[in-house]
């Protein structure tokens, strides 16, 4: 991960941030932030929000484009800290911005498109990671779907460049990953890092013809062209690897080949 405090070195003291919401992808963002030295609270529901803190930075991490909480609009004005809105899947709703218009708070919005971790809860493509784990895999024959999935490294380093840069303010980010592919293409690939690395074997029609991992540029791409130059940031990690660290942190099980010995050993210590 890179240095973002290069950006923020001119408030003085400590920087406090608050994340609201759950999941790996917060995990990892508030550990990032507490390795820079930040003040980082997580809290799971907006309602929890201690409304006598003072903080720079609020990221709100926002499902079905749900209403932000009025508490939280008027605290983030009173305060004048900065407010992140983070929509996994989809835009952020016009709703949402709508909502931080009528208020006179900093606000950015980042939607983040096909994200992916291998934690095997959420998003479709999590749950493809979960089917290799119970050596299952989807078969997707609908190779017009195409994803961007973006590794939650390359997402966490994404936000905070939103969160820390000027130019960020009243936008709207859609951050997706380095490679575009059809969903079944990146089903294949699950399936061939896990077949390789962790002795997971494919069923046999998803051995078929290899479907193209270069597609037409689309509007998710376009949009996130426009993200390269703001944020000064691409993401890095390609999708071969991003598979490979997700199939990493999935821990896939395993079977023991010695149970027999095992239980030897348990009744005769």
């Amino acid at each position: 991960m890179k240095n973002y405090l290069m950006e923020v070195e001119t408030i003085e003291g400590e920087i406090k941030v608050a994340v609201i919401g759950g999941g790996h992808i917060v995990k990892k963002l508030s550990s990032v932030l507490y390795n820079r030295k930040m003040a980082c609270s997580v809290i799971p529901r907006a309602r929890d929000l201690d409304l006598s803190s003072t903080l720079e930075f609020i990221f709100l991490f926002n499902n079905n484009n749900e209403s932000i909480p009025e508490a939280v609009l008027n605290f983030v004005e009173s305060i004048k800290s900065k407010l992140i809105i983070v929509s996994l899947d989809m835009i952020c709703g016009d709703n949402l911005v709508k909502q931080c218009l009528e208020k006179d708070i900093d606000y950015c919005c980042a939607s983040i498109y096909d994200l992916f971790d291998g934690s095997g809860s959420g998003s479709a493509l999590e749950n493809i990671f979960l089917g290799v784990r119970k050596k299952k895999l989807i078969s997707f024959k609908n190779d017009q779907i195409i994803i961007t999935p973006i590794f939650v490294d390359d997402a966490v380093e994404a936000l905070c460049r939103v969160a820390f840069a000027t130019q960020t303010y009243k936008k709207n980010f859609a951050l997706t990953g380095k490679d575009e592919i059809p969903l079944v293409g990146f089903v294949q690939k699950v399936g061939v890092e896990a077949a390789s690395s962790s002795g997971v074997l494919l069923k046999s029609e998803e051995h078929g013809e290899e479907y193209p991992e270069s597609m037409a540029r689309h509007e998710k791409i376009i949009k996130r062209d426009e993200s390269f130059s703001l944020l000064s940031w691409k993401p890095e990690i390609d999708l071969v690897q991003g598979i490979k660290l997700a199939l990493g942190s999935q821990l896939i099980e395993k079977e023991d080949p010695l149970p027999e010995v095992k239980k030897k050993m348990t009744l005769n210590p």
